[in-house]
């Protein structure tokens, strides 16, 4: 399973962070990636995080109610790479299904008061087998097999609409799925302003996480050399390769020029005088 986000926050028409972290720790093999309001996703991961930690610590070995238990040991026994932080290292194995049921239970208590929407996705060792909800503020949930959320998700999600049946849906690769959910995410840069900087991406599997950030950097524009003017040098620079498929549904983004007329309108004295000027030659026979 694989989630991938953006890093751009926005406050109203300001860029208010370029590098923030979309994608959560919900459990040591459930992640999330986050749209909305951003102190309500944050509170909400932290919530999430610690009741299901302190499940696990009461319980023993994370043994119990919404924890994984003892038999899957062996699963858990497998090494996992360095996560964002060691806060996040130290949660336990938690069952995708009780995750699930948590969240939707705490948003349908506030009534779609907090802006939480989230792509929720893991994968359960009890099923063998990996999980994607898309996770609205009032607590409803989707089990998808793929989503996009957030204001850049109607271009991403033309994306994966148009693409992810010809990659052979659930049968295609790792790497072609990260190259799907990258593609989709610059899709939503691409189209949406309050989408863009760098793009984060986090594979999960029955061997563990591999979370990784900046996966694509970000687009820096380059100095333009004094002697071209800027038109001139758009030009040299702007190479269309229609073999080349990216935009919504592979459309691309094509340059385009937009071609207006005026008409200048006089006032008053000028059309009596006009006016004048055309009685004059009726008259005369003109």
């Amino acid at each position: 399973l694989i989630l991938a986000a953006d890093t751009r926050a926005t406050d109203d028409s300001t860029v208010a962070d370029k590098r923030c972290e979309k994608l959560h720790t919900l459990a040591k093999n459930v992640w999330c990636a986050g749209a909305g309001t951003s102190a309500d996703v944050e509170a909400m991961v932290r919530r999430v995080k610690f009741t299901f930690w302190k499940r696990g610590v009461l319980n023993g070995q994370n043994v119990g109610i919404g924890n994984m238990g003892s038999s899957n040991s062996g699963s858990r026994g497998k090494s996992t790479p360095q996560l964002s932080s060691s806060e996040d290292n130290d949660v336990p194995i938690a069952s995708v299904m009780a995750i699930l049921h948590y969240l939707r239970t705490q948003l349908q208590k506030t009534r779609g008061a907090l802006g939480v929407n989230l792509l929720v996705g893991g994968y359960e060792y009890g099923l063998q087998r990996a999980y994607l909800a898309a996770v609205h503020p009032h607590g409803s949930m989707d089990v998808v097999t793929y989503a996009a959320l957030g204001s850049g998700g109607l271009a991403a999600t033309g994306v994966l609409e148009s693409r992810y049946p010809q990659l052979g849906c659930s049968e295609c690769t790792i790497e072609e799925g990260i190259r799907l959910a990258v593609d989709a995410v610059k899709a939503g840069i691409d189209n949406d302003l309050g989408s863009g900087s760098q793009v984060d991406v986090c594979v999960i599997s029955a061997d563990g996480v591999m979370y990784r950030r900046a996966i694509v950097k970000e687009e820096e524009l380059e100095w333009i050399d004094d002697n071209d003017s800027w038109y001139d040098a758009a030009r040299k620079e702007k190479e269309i390769d229609r073999s080349i498929v990216s935009g919504v549904n592979g459309f691309g983004n094509l340059p385009f020029s937009i071609q207006s007329k005026k008409i200048v309108v006089g006032g008053r004295i000028e059309a009596e005088r006009e006016q004048r000027e055309w009685l004059d030659g009726v008259l005369r026979g003109e």
